[in-house]
């Protein structure tokens, strides 16, 4: 294979055309499925997910297409769709949660649920995923997103191997840079995967009305063509499956352009897929044309990487995954088999009354308007007493002691009576 040209280098022209033709028709087809959601850009929160999901198909089949013909061009582009690969798993995870109203939304709706057992071996030795826990959560939530952070490094790392001639690409002896990186990358994408699927078990019933299924297998049937083809054709290679006696090409030479050829001739097919999954109709409204941003605005809002900046540093730190902060405030008890109940009431839950009614108390040092000790302190020692639990109830709880016009009368008619506990005098 000549050092510059691509992959593709010593390959029957025709199979080179074809290719070519793929890469245009899939990148043309989601190009024009992009344009068409900008122009009905409704649902900024759904739609900018689904822009870039669509962008996925372009930059694959640009990079194999260009991997064929350059060599030199394909170390630029090539890590490029590395990195983009991991940002569309984080996409795809962003959608399903705005589906269903957003992360709190998510928490508080599934409050009461039964967890979800673990696949099998790991449902004995994994407690069970309750995923309105919000420590719960944001496990899974860095579950899928550590390979959204690991691939850039991943595809750095690769790049300065190349550049020393220590990766040795398709070949899987120890001392290969392509191994070691290839089997961190397996762990971390098998992971991501995994929580991502856990993720749809325990929601599938609430994301069924969005059609997830057809979504989530677009964007992991990708993922799975890119790697896992690869890493079958190295293994052919390592086997010696592949012949030597092509001409032009070593065998790793040879599954590398056995490779991209594939990519580029199977773009089409997901770019059709993707157009039906991710269909602009679900967005269209023929009969209001002022309620959408114009185009511009759109691809500003979509192509923005400041929502993924702010949510990673978000998810890192976890502060905000506090038990206070994802509290309905209704009287939903955490199932008898969650973890979260007992965890809710280590972060000062209180429940009352059966459970019919539940409050939180102050953190120690605590000092604030619904702090009882220390607020209105012209009032007696018996209402501030009796406030004690009135101030950490929610709103609904108070409304409950209440009295309707039906006891009002109950209790008019009661006083009425001739022996009542009122007509007795207090002894002196």
């Amino acid at each position: 294979m000549s050092s510059t040209g691509g992959t593709g280098s010593s390959l029957a022209k025709a199979v080179v055309i074809v290719s070519g033709v793929s890469s245009l028709v899939a990148s043309l087809l989601s190009l024009l499925s992009i344009w068409l959601q900008t122009k009905n850009y409704r649902k900024p929160l759904l739609q900018r997910y689904v822009v870039r999901i669509l962008l996925m198909v372009p930059i694959y089949a640009a990079a194999s297409w260009t991997s064929i013909v350059s060599l030199k061009a394909s170390l630029w582009l090539d890590p490029i769709r590395d990195v983009y690969e991991a940002f569309t798993i984080y996409t795809f995870f962003q959608l399903l949660i705005n589906f269903l109203g957003g992360e709190r939304a998510l928490i508080i709706m599934t409050h009461g649920r039964p967890p979800v057992q673990h696949a099998w071996p790991l449902n004995h030795f994994l407690p069970k995923v309750d995923i309105s826990d919000p420590h719960t959560f944001l496990a899974v939530k860095r579950g899928i997103l550590q390979y959204t952070w690991l691939k850039p490094v991943l595809a750095i790392i690769s790049i300065v191997m190349k550049a020393t001639d220590s990766y040795q690409e398709g070949y899987l002896g120890l001392t290969s840079g392509y191994l070691w990186t290839g089997i961190v990358y397996n762990i971390s994408v098998t992971i991501s995967l995994y929580s991502l699927a856990m993720f749809w078990v325990c929601l599938h019933n609430d994301l069924a009305p969005f059609r997830p299924v057809p979504k989530f297998l677009c964007v992991k049937l990708i993922i799975f063509a890119s790697y896992w083809q690869g890493f079958f054709l190295s293994i052919l290679q390592w086997l010696g499956a592949l012949s030597n006696g092509v001409a032009g090409y070593t065998p790793d030479n040879l599954a590398a352009a056995i490779q991209d050829t594939l990519i580029c001739f199977e773009m089409p097919i997901f770019a059709v897929t993707h157009w039906y999954a991710f269909s602009w109709h679900d967005y269209a409204d023929p009969t209001i044309s002022s309620a959408r941003l114009p185009v511009i605005y759109a691809l500003r809002d979509a192509f923005g990487i400041r929502d993924l900046i702010e949510d990673t540093k978000m998810t890192l730190r976890g502060d905000d995954y506090e038990y206070r902060f994802f509290d309905s405030g209704d009287h939903i008890m955490a199932h008898a088999e969650s973890e979260s109940r007992v965890r809710r009431m280590m972060h000062g839950m209180r429940y009352e009354r059966g459970g019919k009614g539940k409050y939180w108390i102050p953190r120690p040092g605590e000092i604030n308007s619904r702090t009882p000790l220390l607020s209105g302190g012209e009032s007696s020692s018996h209402s501030r007493r009796g406030s004690l639990l009135d101030r950490f109830r929610s709103p609904s709880d108070i409304e409950e002691s209440t009295l309707d016009d039906g006891d009002e009368q109950l209790f008019s008619k009661a006083r009425a009576l001739e022996f009542g506990d009122w007509n007795v005098s207090p002894p002196n």
